[in-house]
């Protein structure tokens, strides 16, 4: 009898755990929408390239989500949108086409949620992966050199080539899973307003 009575208050202890975190969760965020833009006709949160969704894969791979956060945090005037991470905070609808949905939690780097916006120049951001520091003399991110090739270097320059003096002949070419990264960090971009987290 007591261990029936156990049984029952374990499965029912059970099933409040799993409607509290699956099914309250798929109510409040499973049936979010995209919004669309009137003006410009497209929908918010933006759907990402083919390449984009690539690169979130890369970005897991190599271990970013350790170091980075995907979501800033606080009302207006918290320190996440004081330090310009973003305009304004992240919220479910944000992740709706991003597959994985990647959030992270720790902060030995800064937020990525609006990196897209911050660093808008993809010469500059791949640069960043090749050697942060020389775009940050402080910057504590690892250079990713096993993202670039060395290729022969003909009479003209590839136009994707990093700016670097040639070595040997060789010049430093982003992979194809360094474009798709730098693809990926260039959409992470909170610069639209959400019903539910107006812009400041």
């Amino acid at each position: 009898m007591k261990s029936t009575r156990a049984l029952i208050l374990a499965f029912l202890a059970l099933l409040f755990a799993w409607v509290g975190q699956v099914a309250i969760g798929y109510i409040q965020v499973g049936r979010l929408e995209p919004v669309l833009n009137e003006e410009t006709n497209y929908t918010e949160p933006p759907v990402p390239s083919g390449l984009a969704q690539t690169g979130a894969r890369v970005f897991a791979s190599e271990g970013c989500i350790e170091c980075h956060s995907l979501s800033v945090r606080g009302p207006t005037g918290s320190a996440d949108l004081t330090r310009g991470w973003g305009q304004r905070r992240s919220v479910p609808r944000d992740y709706l086409f991003r597959e994985p949905a990647l959030v992270g939690f720790s902060r030995i780097g800064p937020d990525l949620s609006n990196i897209g916006e911050r660093i808008k120049d993809p010469a500059e951001m791949t640069m960043h992966l090749y050697d942060p520091r020389k775009r940050k003399s402080t910057s504590t991110c690892p250079p990713h050199p096993w993202l670039f090739e060395k290729r022969i270097a003909g009479p003209k320059t590839e136009n994707d080539a990093l700016p670097l003096t040639p070595i040997n002949w060789k010049q430093t070419v982003p992979s194809y899973s360094a474009k798709a990264l730098v693809a990926y960090l260039q959409s992470l971009n909170l610069n639209y307003a959400l019903p539910e987290a107006p812009l400041k």
